[in-house]
């Protein structure tokens, strides 16, 4: 009987002091773990993200271009004074882009604005159903982002310009075009990166490309002289 009584004092004693303890905070907080969004990125911080990209070609393409989703890889750098290095590879196997550049980015409590410039690098092959066409280009992207944050979810409004350094297209041997700078339109994109599990972190995106040659496709000559809207669906996961 004094074996029970001892037990169950020990037991109460024991319900007691859990019911004292205060519940786990949760410290997640989506400045920390979020890409697109504007914040001070951890220096030699590293963070890297995997997605595809869902394009509706143009319609004057869209019987010949290539509709398949690109795979994409974004990674970040964090270094001093708020500034940050990111780069991108996105690929659809016969076409490729590489591009990377510099960040700067400041945050007003729950707001945030980034600003940068990258450098990107086309590559394009399309060897098959008689075609031999390749293309190779470089690109400039100044962009601005602009964000808002809650404790677990992040919305960002990303804008750039798309200015072509150069581009040249072949056939075989035979070089068919070459261009030297110009402005090649634009894009708006808006992203929202949201808490899934534990410290993962989804991001969902609209992009909208108003541009009058769209990379992918470049290798397909297309002679239109005029901008498209080329809207597109982004859904990446941060590793």
């Amino acid at each position: 009987m004094k074996i029970k009584l001892t037990l169950f004092y020990l037991f109460s004693l024991s319900m007691l002091a859990s019911a004292r303890e205060p519940a786990l905070k949760d410290t997640f907080e989506i400045t920390f773990h979020a890409m697109q969004f504007p914040h001070h990125c951890k220096k030699w911080g590293f963070q890297v993200s995997a997605g595809l990209s869902m394009v509706k070609p143009p319609e004057d393409l869209l019987e010949s271009a290539i509709q398949a989703p690109l795979a994409n890889v974004h990674m970040t750098f964090g270094l001093p004074w708020n500034l940050s290095l990111e780069s991108d590879l996105t690929t659809i196997i016969v076409s490729n882009q590489l591009r990377a550049g510099p960040r700067i980015s400041f945050l007003f409590r729950d707001f945030g604005i980034k600003g940068g410039w990258d450098i990107a690098y086309v590559y394009g092959r399309l060897k098959q159903s008689g075609f031999n066409n390749s293309t190779q280009a470089w690109l400039h992207y100044p962009n601005m982002s602009f964000g808002y944050k809650l404790k677990k979810m992040a919305f960002t409004l990303k804008g750039e310009l798309v200015i072509v350094g150069k581009v040249s297209t072949n056939s075989g041997e035979i070089e068919v075009n070459r261009f030297k700078t110009f402005l090649n339109g634009g894009t708006l994109s808006f992203y929202v990166e949201q808490r899934i599990h534990h410290n993962k972190v989804l991001i969902l995106g609209l992009k909208d490309n108003y541009v009058k040659f769209y990379w992918p496709t470049w290798m397909l000559f297309s002679t239109f002289n005029r901008f498209y809207h080329i809207p597109e669906l982004y859904i990446s996961w941060i590793l």
